[in-house]
């Protein structure tokens, strides 16, 4: 019997975490110019400073990645992140802050455990990125549930 299975080292796999790790960082980058404008504490404002100066390198390794791979990445962020980031940009005060550190805190899970599938990749050069910035990965959705937790 013949089964078939998505290998997590599949091509297509390679693809997928590529441009979700891109509409990611994309997406991050704005929710910290958002908490860095509008967070009512000042660890809100810095997580947001934190994020603006994090997001872009990583985006900018995912893009040099994807380019040696012929990968195109998407230049906006997806619409349906679109969608979370307008209805947080409607937001002000307390209200900002809890849905940002809630929104945060389900992304960078989310995050994590797909840096992890990718460090399990046979595509050196994604393992090798995903290994490396995983820990700061894991650092932000750390910090963002001592926030979330204080609030």
């Amino acid at each position: 019997m013949i089964t078939t299975s998505f290998r997590s080292n599949s091509a297509a796999s390679v693809t997928k975490f590529l441009i979700d790790a891109a509409d990611a960082r994309l997406m991050d980058s704005e929710q910290g110019k958002l908490a860095r404008e509008r967070g009512t504490t000042e660890e809100i404002r810095s997580y947001g400073r934190w994020m603006m100066r994090d997001q872009p390198k990583l985006l900018q390794e995912i893009q040099v990645i994807a380019k040696n791979k012929s990968i195109k990445l998407p230049s906006a962020i997806s619409e349906e992140k679109s969608k979370g980031l307008e209805d947080l940009k409607k937001l002000k005060g307390a209200e900002f802050d809890k849905k940002f550190t809630k929104m945060i805190a389900i992304d960078h899970k989310r995050d994590v455990k797909e840096f992890k599938k990718a460090a399990k990749f046979e595509d050196v050069e994604v393992k090798q990125f995903a290994s490396q910035y995983l820990p700061t990965i894991e650092a932000h959705l750390e910090r963002i549930q001592e926030i979330e937790k204080d609030q």
